[in-house]
Parts: C-alpha cells; sequence; structure tokens
C-alpha cells in the first residue's frame, strides 16, 4: 500500500511525500481505523488530516525580508484603490499576519488608510485553525526578519511559552481551507505570495498550480515566489521580473492564450453556463461563450449504462492533452462530472471542474464545485459554493437544498427550506433535479416540507 498511499497524495496534494512521512502516515492509519484499504485512506485524505502528515509548515514572521521591502515599496501604487492580497499555502498564518503588520504600518504613515483585505489558505485544516487563533510559540520570531521586529511589537501579545496576535490585526484577514489543485473562489488578486511550497509540488502538477493562481490573478498582478525558488520556476502566462534585486511574476495584460472563436447564442428558453475566463487550460478574455445546459439530454444519457463512461474517458483524455482542447460540450462535461462523482472518482470529475470553471461563473457550476467537496464530507467548503449557487440564480433549487441538510440549527434549516421550496417552483422547468439523483420534483417538495415544519 505504500505505492497507492505515494500516488494519493500526489493526486489530492500535488507533492512527492517523503517516504518516512508515508510511514507515519501508515501509522495513523491503523491507529485510528484499524486497518488500511482506499476507503480508510481516502476518509482520511478527505478530512484533511492526512494533509497534517505529508505537508510542510514552516513558518515565522517576516520570513524571507526582502520581500516585505519589496511589498512596502508597492504600497503607493495602491493607495487610490486599495490592494487584495493572497497568501497561498500561508501554513498557521504568520506570513499573513506579517503582511497585514506591513500594511498597518504604512498607513500610519500616511493622511488616508490604504484599504486592504488579505486571504490566506492552506491544505491542512488544523494549522487553519491556529492561524485563526494566532498563537505562536517562541520560535515564530526569529532572526530572519529581525529587520522587521519593530512591526511585531504592537500586534504581538508575550504570553509564558510564545506569543498572541491582537484580535485588531484580524478584521482584514480571511483564513479558510483550499487545495492548490482546485481554483480559488472568484476573486482577483494585486499580490499573491506563493512562497517555499512550489518546490514540494511533483512536476506533473506545477503547470496546474500555476494556472490557477495566475487564473486568480489581476492583470498585471504580482506573484511572489520563495527566494530559493524562482530559478526553477517558468510559466508561459507570466512573465518574469526583477527589482530591486527582488525576483518576482507579473501577469501581463490582456493575456489570451487560447482565444477561441464565439459561436451562435443559444435559445432564450435554454439554462446556460457562462465563460468566466479561468482555468486549467484557460481560455482567452473575449465575450463570453455560452454553454447549454439541456437537462433532458443529460437525464438521457445518464441513464444510460456505457455512455457517460465513454464521455467521460473522452474528455479527461482532451483534457490531458494541455493543448487547447477547442469545444467542449457543456452538456457533456455536466454528465461527466456527475457520472465520475459518482463512482467516486474525485479526482477525475476535479479535473474537468477546473477546465467548466474556466469557461463559466454560474450557478450549475458553482453547484457542482458545492457537490464535489460535499461527497468527499468537507462540508464548510461545499457550503461555500452552495450560497455562491443560490447567489448567481435564486431559483437553482438544489444549492438550497443541500443547505438544508448541512443545516444544524432547526431555525436556519426551515428559513433554508422554504427558500428552497421558492426556487423550486421558480426552477422547476428547468428539470435541475436530475443534478442531484434525478428524482421527480414531488419528492424534492416532500423532503423540504418535511424540514420545513419539523
Amino acid at each position: 500500500m505504500t505505492d497507492y498511499l505515494s500516488r494519493t497524495a500526489e493526486e489530492w496534494f500535488g507533492i512527492k511525500a517523503d517516504p518516512d512521512d508515508i510511514k507515519k502516515l501508515r501509522s495513523f492509519l491503523w491507529d485510528t481505523c484499524g486497518e488500511e484499504n482506499p476507503e480508510t485512506i481516502a476518509k482520511v485524505f478527505s478530512s484533511g488530516e492526512a494533509a497534517d502528515f505529508l505537508t510542510v509548515n514552516e513558518t515565522y514572521f517576516f520570513r524571507e525580508p526582502v520581500h516585505f521591502t519589496f511589498l512596502r515599496d508597492l504600497l503607493p501604487s495602491f493607495e487610490k484603490t486599495g490592494v487584495q492580497i493572497c497568501s497561498a499555502a500561508a501554513a498557521s498564518g504568520c506570513e499573513a499576519y506579517s503582511i497585514a503588520m506591513m500594511i498597518e504600518s504604512y498607513n500610519k504613515g500616511i493622511a488616508a488608510s490604504l484599504p486592504y483585505h488579505i486571504d490566506a489558505f492552506d491544505i491542512n485544516p488544523k494549522v487553519i485553525e491556529t492561524a485563526r487563533q494566532g498563537i505562536y510559540g517562541l520560535r515564530s520570531l526569529r532572526e530572519d526578519g529581525s529587520c522587521f521586529r519593530y512591526l511585531t511589537d504592537p500586534y504581538l501579545e508575550k504570553l509564558k511559552d510564545g506569543y498572541r496576535v491582537v484580535n485588531s490585526l484580524k478584521k482584514n484577514i480571511s483564513f479558510f481551507v483550499h487545495n492548490l489543485l482546485d481554483q480559488l473562489p472568484p476573486k482577483e488578486y494585486d499580490i499573491i505570495f506563493f512562497r517555499n511550497a512550489f518546490i514540494y509540488l511533483s512536476p506533473r502538477h506545477r503547470d496546474r498550480v500555476l494556472s490557477n493562481l495566475s487564473s486568480a490573478l489581476n492583470e498585471e498582478g504580482i506573484l511572489i515566489l520563495g527566494v530559493s525558488e524562482t530559478a526553477g520556476m517558468h510559466y508561459a502566462g507570466l512573465a518574469e521580473k526583477n527589482r530591486n534585486e527582488v525576483f518576482y511574476f507579473q501577469k501581463p495584460k490582456d493575456i489570451s492564450p487560447c482565444r477561441s472563436e464565439q459561436r451562435e447564442e443559444p435559445a432564450p428558453e435554454t439554462a446556460c453556463i457562462e465563460k468566466a475566463g479561468k482555468g486549467r487550460t484557460k481560455p482567452g478574455k473575449g465575450r463570453k461563450k455560452e454553454l447549454c445546459f439541456d437537462a433532458a439530454r443529460v437525464e438521457d444519457i445518464l441513464s444510460c449504462e456505457k455512455k457517460p463512461t465513454e464521455i467521460a474517458g473522452r474528455i479527461l483524455r482532451i483534457l490531458e492533452d494541455q493543448s487547447h482542447p477547442g469545444e467542449l460540450d457543456g452538456n457533456d462535461m455536466v454528465i461527466s462530472i456527475l457520472h465520475l462523482l459518482k463512482q467516486g472518482d474525485f479526482f477525475g470529475a476535479g479535473s474537468i471542474l477546473d477546465y467548466m470553471e474556466a469557461l463559466d461563473d454560474s450557478s450549475i457550476t458553482a453547484f457542482l464545485r458545492g457537490e464535489y467537496f460535499f461527497l468527499q464530507d468537507l462540508f464548510t467548503d461545499a457550503e461555500l459554493y452552495y450560497r455562491i449557487s443560490l447567489a448567481k440564480n435564486d431559483a437553482f433549487w438544489p444549492a438550497g437544498y443541500r443547505l438544508c441538510s448541512l443545516s444544524s440549527a432547526d431555525a436556519v434549516k426551515k428559513h433554508r427550506a422554504a427558500k428552497a421550496l421558492e426556487g423550486l417552483c421558480r426552477g422547476r422547468d428547468l428539470q435541475y433535479e436530475v443534478l442531484i439523483g434525478g428524482f421527480s420534483p414531488d419528492y424534492y417538495t416532500g423532503a423540504l416540507l418535511k424540514q420545513k415544519v419539523e
């Protein structure tokens, strides 16, 4: 099972796991599950527990200070617009708090405060919880970064064996669990810090991660890697830059590596999926292409024995080719994702979702990403995407139905059931039930009514 564990680590995290870390994970599997098989392995990966053994969480305040000097030099250009920053693979959050300290210090020296927000994520739920608490040991302050020690004094409370970040520094930071192999939630950043994690990625996953990060950058947005990583990093969508001896990467203007021709508009009564210009194989930023969703066709093909497998296999082969796949049918992508999720092939479903998200910002695709997380018991991430789905289309009742199942509070569940019932009345003609099991609308009406009155 060692090889299987290593392959699973690469498929889930995109890394080549250290053999000693694999041994530790195996011991944990036997201690907690009493056995080692694909089901128990999937459980520890989907829960995030495996990340605690396989990912490197080394971090401390103002690590590689040259990047924070660079950040300080960039801040004046954002005074009018504000700045959106992402700390990717943030570990326990020292980097995000260091960025916030630098900006807060900068704001004290200018007439009006520069608005900012920092998103910080990591695949390891345990270190994200540490980041939210903001409590660190003595080694979180080290010689590397000591030139900025004066910036930490107003924001770190001394404890007996470490430090606590003051609450006032947390107000502009959002910490969340996220996998680098998946696209970031819809947002565009001016600066992304992705330091000292690139070197752990397996070669075949590096472009995918860089594509996801590049897609999340604004035009002329900046990607900062670790000091020792820049020499080994090349990506066609990012230009290599050098400023004051700091090497970084910048997203050019109007980058359109794979611009596709437009096709005719679909009939107005057809539910459609729009292109958002993001993804693993990135289309250009031209006028949005619309991919049709025909519920009857999707339902018909899913009922066949072999067709869904054939369609999913064909699309995966096209995407694996790394060349531009040309026209991919929206119905076929929906069929493939639903089929692969049902089979438990989350890697295959995720690969197609990555590409579909590159073409789309509709409620259907957001819902499918929610299903991707929901079926892996990653309920916090699932709830986020169900909320996004409903925000895009309040008639899209499947997202409301799923939100009901995730609620533990009776009042919230009843409210969500009522909203989902309203959506069901408005969205019934589009036969959305095919996306969550294919039962009749009466089945979902009854289930929602039961939740509403209980």
